[in-house]
């Protein structure tokens, strides 16, 4: 009774083993499968011809030397049966060694496009949300990269299509930033401030909507995130700073007072 537990225990353990051998990354597999060669061939030489090579590390150093095609010639089999081996190593060894490099140049372009195109999730923490590409976003970003305390910053915009073009550092994401999987994507929960700038392709009034609806979004998956938020027409300012507003910047009040004490200077 106790044996066919154990081995029905085994059986599942297995089975378990070999989902999450299946559910990992081509790369990973790749490694692992290319370390597994290295270490077995290069304990076969060792224990073949201990003459030649003299220990374990001396295998393994042969193995790293023949799949990578280097061939230093420092370490070379003798026998019929080591020299055999060799080409076994070369003929399995070197093509999965090309493989796992033509695997992890394809997923550095495909990790590269995705940042390009704002579809890679950010990752890191304590960081500023700037929802909205402009001038005055522009700006804030060139503002915060002029301190001496650096800070991340990730960009949320809709219009772009991929990253602008621009000398200033920051993680872009393309996608509307009153949906949730968007704010997701950059890592709201983890967020310390978020700037929401009016949105330059809507009225006054849809912009103050839009603005608002993503002031909502972010209270929401994180009610401890710091929020400024543009708001163009007075008649916003009281849903603003119902939705949890922290900072409100009115920018048409203090342009239109901007003009007025020109005005009355040159008068």
């Amino acid at each position: 009774m106790n044996i066919i537990r154990v081995k029905r225990y085994s059986g599942v353990a297995m089975q378990k083993l070999i989902n999450f051998l299946i559910r990992l990354p081509r790369i990973i597999k790749l490694i692992f499968i290319v370390l597994f060669l290295i270490n077995f061939f290069g304990l076969m030489m060792a224990i073949i011809e201990p003459e030649t090579f003299p220990s374990f590390f001396a295998g393994i150093w042969w193995a790293i030397v023949t799949t990578s095609t280097v061939g230093y010639g420092d370490y070379v089999p003798t026998t019929l049966v080591g020299k055999l081996i060799g080409v076994l190593l070369i003929l399995i060894g070197a093509g999965f060694v090309t493989a796992y490099f033509a695997t992890l140049a394809t997923e550095a372009a495909r990790t590269e496009e995705m940042f390009l195109k704002g579809k890679k999730g950010f990752k890191e923490e304590n960081h500023i949300i700037i929802v909205g590409w402009n001038e005055k976003s522009r700006n804030i970003i060139t503002a915060l990269h002029s301190r001496n305390k650096p800070t991340s910053i990730v960009l949320i915009d809709y219009t772009l299509d991929s990253y602008p073009e621009t000398p200033l550092n920051f993680h872009f994401i393309k996608g509307q930033a009153h949906e949730d999987l968007t704010l997701l994507r950059a890592n709201i929960h983890k967020a310390k401030k978020i700037v929401i700038t009016a949105d330059v392709n809507k009225n006054e009034f849809q912009a103050d909507m839009l603005s608002i609806l993503t002031l909502i979004a972010s209270k929401g998956l994180n009610p401890t995130i710091i929020a400024c938020i543009e708001i163009l027409t007075e008649s916003q300012l009281a849903n603003a700073q119902r939705a949890g507003a922290d900072h409100i910047i009115q920018t048409n009040i203090f342009a239109g007072e901007k003009m007025v004490k020109v005005l009355l200077n040159d008068l």
